[in-house]
């Protein structure tokens, strides 16, 4: 609440900071904690909450219920309630409807609405695709599926809408991630294929790609992030049988430690080596540390015993540049920052021997004299 009143946005988002400062400055928005002053003066409710997993990888339910809480201090007749967060299928109808109807004694449909309508847009690109892209609404009843239609309508008049069950909803957003990531585990696998056989899987995946109709492989490297490793793991810790998601989740879990072995393979053992990671956020152009790969692997290489420093241009209290770039033995490019395209000359001249790059950003030629290597060639 405080940072929004000081015009800051959570994450780093270039388009969600102007909406912001604009919405603030045009008395369109305001923050308080009172939701028991507030929540009687309005007639719709978001829920937005977020829903990480436990330690033992299961859905923490403990800001819904939060949440939830706080909503019925108020007088929910007549007001519609809008869920927007990741949650697994069934919890709509399973858990939010009855708790709120026992905790105050009202009734769903008739004298409250509720609606999941998960968000899917993209960090760093919530302005553009909360305007662009469909809304999934999964309503308890018509009457609701038409409150939010035309409630979505003022952001953009022309926007699409698809209408399912509350599970459905639920569902289908968890596949849009789901699908993704596995995706991303099969590139991942195409890479460790390569190296094991001696070539680069970059180049493969040009050849596959090329003009080729079905299916685009993406480049292979770090996944992570608050949504793509957890939201598998919401369906596949409810079932009794082995999933592929659990398979993919191995699978790319496992990179930041393969690409540490491959790094033992070269320098030998790592201790008391001075090692400098480039990029820490769990994606290109983001601040957001949350479940990022590039964090796992800063761990695992201080277990080794190596002194490790980090620099990242979006994230607070890394080091500087210059400073981590001061004769460090190797270096590894673990996030795909396109600043880094920009300091090559500093990275070559940083007195390394060794230049590791999970993300196949730059060429060999790029850093002649130095041992370079990459995840995906052999």
């Amino acid at each position: 609440t405080q940072s929004i009143r000081d015009y800051k946005c959570a994450c780093y988002d270039v388009t969600a900071q102007e909406g912001l400062e604009k919405a603030i400055k045009d008395g369109n928005l305001t923050t308080d904690k009172n939701l028991e002053h507030y929540g009687n003066l309005v007639d719709i409710m978001f829920v937005t909450v977020g829903t990480p997993t436990t330690t033992d990888n299961r859905v923490d339910y403990s800001q819904l219920f939060a949440a939830l809480n706080d909503l019925c201090k108020i007088n929910l007749k007549g007001k519609l309630i809008i869920l927007r967060s990741t949650i697994p299928p069934k919890t709509t109808t399973d858990i939010v409807i009855p708790f709120l109807e026992s905790k105050t004694s009202l009734e769903i449909g008739k004298d409250f609405g509720v609606a999941m309508c998960p968000e899917r847009i993209l960090e760093g690109q919530a302005m553009k695709e909360l305007y662009e892209l469909p809304e999934i609404i999964g309503g308890t009843n018509e009457i609701t599926n038409k409150i939010v239609t035309e409630l979505f309508k003022i952001i953009n008049p022309n926007k699409e809408f698809l209408y399912t069950s509350p599970s459905g909803a639920e569902l289908s957003k968890l596949f849009n991630n789901i699908y993704r990531y596995i995706s991303f585990a099969l590139s991942n696998e195409l890479a460790i294929w390569a190296e094991k056989y001696g070539l680069d899987a970059g180049e493969l995946i040009r050849l596959a790609n090329y003009k080729y109709p079905r299916g685009q492989i993406p480049i292979p490297g770090f996944v992570g992030g608050p949504c793509l490793s957890k939201d598998g793991i919401f369906l596949d810790n409810n079932t009794t049988f082995s999933s592929i998601v659990s398979t993919a989740w191995k699978l790319n879990e496992s990179i930041p430690q393969h690409i540490v072995n491959n790094i033992k393979k070269v320098a030998g053992n790592l201790v008391g080596k001075k090692i400098t990671v480039l990029g820490l956020s769990f994606k290109s152009g983001s601040d957001d540390l949350r479940n990022s790969p590039s964090v796992k692997l800063v761990e695992t290489l201080k277990h080794t015993g190596a002194y490790v420093l980090v620099h990242d241009p979006y994230v607070r209290n890394t080091e500087e540049l210059l400073d981590v770039l001061k004769s460090p033995d190797i270096v590894i490019i673990a996030t795909n920052h396109k600043d880094f395209l920009n300091h090559i000359s500093e990275i070559k001249h940083s007195g390394t021997k060794i230049i590791y790059d999970v993300w196949s950003m730059f060429k060999k030629e790029d850093f002649e004299g130095i041992k370079y290597f990459k995840f995906g060639k052999g």
